[in-house]
Protein backbone atom coordinates (compact mmCIF):
# COMPACT_ATOMS: atom_id res chain seq x y z
CA UNK A 1 0.00 0.00 0.00
CA UNK A 2 1.68 3.20 -1.07
CA UNK A 3 1.90 6.82 0.78
CA UNK A 4 -0.76 8.20 -1.29
CA UNK A 5 -3.44 5.56 -0.68
CA UNK A 6 -2.79 5.79 2.62
CA UNK A 7 -3.24 9.35 2.71
CA UNK A 8 -6.19 8.94 0.40
CA UNK A 9 -8.02 6.47 2.77
CA UNK A 10 -7.41 8.72 5.46
CA UNK A 11 -9.03 11.51 3.93
CA UNK A 12 -11.26 9.52 3.10
CA UNK A 13 -12.47 8.62 6.76
CA UNK A 14 -12.25 12.06 7.64
CA UNK A 15 -14.92 13.36 5.36
CA UNK A 16 -16.61 10.30 6.20
CA UNK A 17 -16.22 11.60 9.64
CA UNK A 18 -16.53 15.27 9.57
CA UNK A 19 -19.25 15.27 7.10
CA UNK A 20 -21.47 13.07 9.66
CA UNK A 21 -20.49 15.78 12.39
CA UNK A 22 -22.03 18.18 10.32
CA UNK A 23 -25.00 16.65 9.73
CA UNK A 24 -25.58 15.85 13.47
CA UNK A 25 -24.78 19.58 14.54
CA UNK A 26 -27.24 20.53 11.47
CA UNK A 27 -29.96 18.45 13.08
CA UNK A 28 -29.34 19.78 16.84
CA UNK A 29 -29.75 23.67 14.73
CA UNK A 30 -32.63 22.99 13.36
CA UNK A 31 -34.09 21.23 16.84
CA UNK A 32 -33.00 24.07 18.98
CA UNK A 33 -33.57 26.82 16.54
CA UNK A 34 -36.31 26.17 14.39
CA UNK A 35 -38.88 26.06 16.68
CA UNK A 36 -38.51 29.39 18.38
CA UNK A 37 -37.86 31.28 15.35
CA UNK A 38 -41.67 29.66 13.80
CA UNK A 39 -43.21 30.99 17.42
CA UNK A 40 -41.31 34.65 17.12
CA UNK A 41 -42.36 34.77 12.82
CA UNK A 42 -45.98 33.65 13.72
CA UNK A 43 -46.39 35.95 16.71
CA UNK A 44 -44.83 38.83 14.78
CA UNK A 45 -47.21 37.96 11.73
CA UNK A 46 -49.89 37.93 13.96
CA UNK A 47 -49.32 41.48 15.42
CA UNK A 48 -48.88 42.81 12.30
CA UNK A 49 -51.85 41.47 11.11
CA UNK A 50 -54.28 43.06 14.02
CA UNK A 51 -52.41 46.76 12.29
CA UNK A 52 -52.19 46.35 8.75
CA UNK A 53 -55.36 44.72 6.70
CA UNK A 54 -52.71 43.70 4.43
CA UNK A 55 -51.36 40.81 6.47
CA UNK A 56 -54.47 39.21 7.46
CA UNK A 57 -54.89 37.62 3.99
CA UNK A 58 -55.57 33.56 3.50
CA UNK A 59 -52.09 32.92 1.94
CA UNK A 60 -50.52 34.03 5.68
CA UNK A 61 -52.99 32.08 7.48
CA UNK A 62 -51.85 28.95 4.94
CA UNK A 63 -48.14 29.72 5.86
CA UNK A 64 -48.75 30.25 9.49
CA UNK A 65 -50.74 26.81 9.26
CA UNK A 66 -47.67 24.75 7.47
CA UNK A 67 -45.37 26.43 9.88
CA UNK A 68 -47.56 24.99 13.01
CA UNK A 69 -47.41 21.75 11.24
CA UNK A 70 -43.44 21.65 10.84
CA UNK A 71 -43.35 22.74 14.29
CA UNK A 72 -45.74 19.22 15.25
CA UNK A 73 -43.11 17.48 13.26
CA UNK A 74 -40.13 18.70 14.49
CA UNK A 75 -41.47 17.89 18.34
CA UNK A 76 -40.30 14.13 18.59
CA UNK A 77 -37.05 15.15 17.39
CA UNK A 78 -36.62 17.82 19.88
CA UNK A 79 -36.38 15.03 22.69
CA UNK A 80 -33.57 13.69 20.34
CA UNK A 81 -31.31 16.92 20.45
CA UNK A 82 -29.17 15.91 23.47
CA UNK A 83 -28.02 13.11 20.93
CA UNK A 84 -27.41 14.78 18.22
CA UNK A 85 -25.14 17.08 19.58
CA UNK A 86 -23.46 14.34 21.47
CA UNK A 87 -22.79 12.66 18.16
CA UNK A 88 -21.31 15.87 16.69
CA UNK A 89 -19.43 15.90 19.48
CA UNK A 90 -17.43 12.46 19.54
CA UNK A 91 -17.07 12.60 15.82
CA UNK A 92 -15.83 15.98 15.76
CA UNK A 93 -13.02 14.49 18.03
CA UNK A 94 -12.46 11.66 15.78
CA UNK A 95 -12.22 13.53 12.98
CA UNK A 96 -9.06 16.03 14.60
CA UNK A 97 -6.81 12.92 15.02
CA UNK A 98 -7.41 11.47 11.59
CA UNK A 99 -6.51 14.80 10.67
CA UNK A 100 -3.78 14.43 12.68
CA UNK A 101 -2.51 11.27 11.26
CA UNK A 102 -2.97 12.70 7.87
CA UNK A 103 -0.19 15.01 8.91
CA UNK A 104 1.92 12.57 9.86
CA UNK A 105 3.05 10.97 6.76
CA UNK A 106 7.08 10.68 8.17
CA UNK A 107 5.69 8.01 10.09
CA UNK A 108 5.80 4.58 9.66
CA UNK A 109 2.98 3.24 6.87
CA UNK A 110 1.97 0.32 9.24
CA UNK A 111 1.61 2.42 12.00
CA UNK A 112 -0.78 4.86 10.31
CA UNK A 113 -2.76 1.83 8.94
CA UNK A 114 -3.06 0.33 12.83
CA UNK A 115 -4.20 3.91 13.48
CA UNK A 116 -6.63 4.21 10.75
CA UNK A 117 -8.19 1.23 11.28
CA UNK A 118 -8.90 1.33 15.24
CA UNK A 119 -10.11 5.55 14.58
CA UNK A 120 -12.83 3.31 12.24
CA UNK A 121 -13.66 1.22 14.81
CA UNK A 122 -14.04 4.29 17.00
CA UNK A 123 -16.45 5.40 14.54
CA UNK A 124 -18.62 2.67 14.00
CA UNK A 125 -19.28 2.42 17.85
CA UNK A 126 -21.16 5.70 17.64
CA UNK A 127 -25.01 6.22 17.58
CA UNK A 128 -26.06 8.65 15.77
CA UNK A 129 -29.99 9.38 15.30
CA UNK A 130 -31.78 9.22 12.28
CA UNK A 131 -31.09 13.36 10.84
CA UNK A 132 -33.69 15.71 10.11
CA UNK A 133 -35.33 15.63 6.59
CA UNK A 134 -33.07 18.30 4.50
CA UNK A 135 -30.40 19.24 7.04
CA UNK A 136 -27.99 17.44 4.54
CA UNK A 137 -27.97 20.67 2.73
CA UNK A 138 -26.98 22.81 5.96
CA UNK A 139 -24.38 19.98 6.47
CA UNK A 140 -22.91 20.36 3.12
CA UNK A 141 -22.75 24.66 3.93
CA UNK A 142 -21.15 23.60 7.67
CA UNK A 143 -18.94 21.81 6.23
CA UNK A 144 -17.49 23.60 2.83
CA UNK A 145 -17.92 27.05 3.51
CA UNK A 146 -17.57 26.94 7.22
CA UNK A 147 -14.67 24.62 7.81
CA UNK A 148 -11.08 24.33 6.39
CA UNK A 149 -11.89 21.61 3.79
CA UNK A 150 -9.13 22.19 0.95
CA UNK A 151 -6.50 19.53 2.34
CA UNK A 152 -9.51 16.41 1.97
CA UNK A 153 -10.94 18.33 -1.06
CA UNK A 154 -7.61 18.24 -2.79
CA UNK A 155 -6.61 14.61 -2.03
CA UNK A 156 -9.98 13.33 -2.89
CA UNK A 157 -10.48 15.40 -5.74
CA UNK A 158 -14.11 16.76 -4.98
CA UNK A 159 -15.48 19.23 -7.17
CA UNK A 160 -18.63 21.64 -7.07
CA UNK A 161 -20.75 18.73 -7.82
CA UNK A 162 -20.06 17.27 -4.60
CA UNK A 163 -19.91 20.31 -2.54
CA UNK A 164 -23.57 20.75 -3.34
CA UNK A 165 -26.07 18.11 -2.87
CA UNK A 166 -28.04 16.69 -6.09
CA UNK A 167 -31.33 16.93 -3.92
CA UNK A 168 -30.87 20.63 -3.79
CA UNK A 169 -29.48 21.30 -7.55
CA UNK A 170 -32.30 18.83 -8.59
CA UNK A 171 -34.65 21.28 -6.52
CA UNK A 172 -33.26 24.40 -7.65
CA UNK A 173 -33.45 23.46 -11.31
CA UNK A 174 -37.50 22.19 -10.83
CA UNK A 175 -38.08 25.46 -9.18
CA UNK A 176 -36.92 27.93 -12.20
CA UNK A 177 -38.44 25.77 -14.90
CA UNK A 178 -41.86 26.37 -12.53
CA UNK A 179 -41.34 29.99 -12.48
CA UNK A 180 -39.86 30.39 -16.33
CA UNK A 181 -42.82 27.90 -17.28
CA UNK A 182 -45.85 30.84 -15.16
CA UNK A 183 -43.60 33.49 -16.88
CA UNK A 184 -43.97 32.52 -20.34
CA UNK A 185 -47.42 34.47 -22.05
CA UNK A 186 -47.99 30.53 -23.94
CA UNK A 187 -48.21 28.78 -20.63
CA UNK A 188 -52.01 28.31 -19.79
CA UNK A 189 -51.31 29.08 -16.53
CA UNK A 190 -50.04 32.39 -17.16
CA UNK A 191 -52.16 35.20 -16.40
CA UNK A 192 -51.09 36.39 -20.39
CA UNK A 193 -53.68 33.82 -21.10
CA UNK A 194 -56.98 35.52 -19.18
CA UNK A 195 -58.57 36.70 -22.52
CA UNK A 196 -58.55 33.39 -23.88
CA UNK A 197 -61.83 32.81 -20.84
CA UNK A 198 -63.84 35.66 -22.46
CA UNK A 199 -63.10 34.91 -26.23
CA UNK A 200 -64.54 37.48 -28.94
CA UNK A 201 -63.62 38.99 -32.31
CA UNK A 202 -60.76 41.24 -33.63
CA UNK A 203 -62.60 43.87 -33.06
CA UNK A 204 -63.33 43.29 -29.55
CA UNK A 205 -59.58 42.96 -29.22
CA UNK A 206 -58.94 45.94 -30.29
CA UNK A 207 -61.54 47.57 -28.24
CA UNK A 208 -60.38 45.92 -25.04
CA UNK A 209 -56.69 47.10 -26.31
CA UNK A 210 -57.52 50.93 -26.66
CA UNK A 211 -59.83 51.10 -23.06
CA UNK A 212 -56.34 49.25 -21.44
CA UNK A 213 -54.24 51.81 -22.84
CA UNK A 214 -56.55 54.74 -21.89
CA UNK A 215 -56.76 53.76 -18.53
Amino acid sequence: MSEQTVNKQIAREYYNVIYGAKLNFASFDTCEKLPSFISFLSLAIGILALSFESFDSKILASFLLIAGVVGLILKPREMQKEKYLDAGIKLTAISKKLELLHSQSSSPEEERRLQLGTLQDEHHTILQPTPIFLTSWFAHYKLFSEHNNKWFCTELGLTWKDKIPLTLRLATITLLIIVLVYMNPYCLISKSWTWIQEPCLNECLIEKTIESTKQ
